[in-house]
């Protein structure tokens, strides 16, 4: 009776920890269409746009040449991608420090249990579901020359000189970063506001026995717990300011800045150059160098915000 038992015990032990042919191929079944859409959607693309970078295709051009390194030699001397990888790159050094700092601040504020907190949540996340081309419509009329747009207009009711928001390279693209920032900064609120809810009380609770301040428990235990949510919202952010473009294109549209290319970035010019003047293998070789920048980016702030292991 006992063998039986034990044989019973064996058969069960093995067949919990190893898997049949069947299940296997069961799971299998299950995960290729996942695996293949990812493949197809992500991977192939990516091997496609290198493999373009490398030639001069052209919509007007039938025959294909493969021009190792041309494109991206070009890139130097083009004074267009130079002016575009600057705004791009200023771009990020200032939409996602604000998007990271403003966001953080507000999730503090709404942590600490303040009246109507679902009011201001909703709030802080609805620019945020709104698509961008009405809300880039919305903020384009905002910033309209004269007494026509509501900030100027708000500006000659306090007695202050109009902007010129549109007409000033500098400044129309620091109001393009700003609507970039007020989009997203809602979804940051979100997740900060999350990670810090997640944080055990008592942590909270020793720290202010121990006799911290409010600030010092912000600064010494709330914000070192949340890195890995910082680390997160970072990136995010940091992809998303690379890849801004429908602002940028509705802003630029009709305004007193006529081409739009002082304000242009990286993707408006891979938009320009890919569909405007039909240069596929170049813009793919933008395409390229913007994925490259975008992963260095990516790399280093791993590196910088790296959290330990628990």
């Amino acid at each position: 009776m006992e063998k039986a038992l034990l044989r019973r015990k064996r058969v069960a032990v093995g067949v919990g920890s190893r898997l049949t042919w069947g299940q296997i191929g069961f799971l299998w079944t299950m995960v290729m269409p996942v695996i293949a859409m990812f493949i197809i959607i992500r991977v192939i693309p990516i091997l496609v746009v290198l493999l373009m970078s490398f030639t001069n295709y052209s919509l007007h051009r039938p025959i294909v040449k493969f021009l190792p390194y041309k494109n991206f030699l070009r890139m130097f001397g083009d004074p267009n991608f130079i002016t575009a990888f600057v705004n791009s790159t200023e771009f990020v050094l200032i939409a996602v420090p604000a998007e990271i700092f403003l966001g953080l601040a507000f999730a503090i504020f709404l942590n600490r249990k303040v009246k109507f907190e679902s009011l201001y949540e909703t709030l802080y996340f609805l620019p945020y579901i709104v698509p961008m081309v009405p809300a880039a419509i919305i903020w384009k009329w905002i910033y309209a020359p004269g007494t026509y747009g509501l900030a100027n207009y708000l500006l000659d009711k306090v007695g202050l000189p109009h902007v010129g928001w549109m007409s000033t390279p500098q400044i129309s693209l620091l109001a393009v970063i700003g609507i970039h920032v007020w989009k997203q900064i809602g979804f940051f609120v979100i997740i900060f506001l999350v990670g810090l809810k997640n944080i055990p009380g008592s942590f909270r609770e020793a720290a202010l026995v121990d006799g911290a301040t409010p600030w010092e428990v912000t600064r010494h235990v709330d914000i070192p717990l949340l890195k890995p949510v910082i680390l997160f919202g970072v990136v995010m952010a940091t992809l998303w300011a690379w890849s801004a473009f429908t602002e940028v294109y509705i802003i630029s549209q009709g305004t007193d800045i006529s081409t739009g290319a002082e304000i242009q970035v990286m993707v408006t010019r891979i938009y320009a150059e890919g569909f405007l003047y039909f240069k596929l293998g170049y813009a793919s070789a933008i395409s390229f160098a913007l994925f490259l920048i975008s992963l260095i980016f990516v790399v280093v702030q791993f590196r910088l915000l790296k959290t330990e292991k628990i």
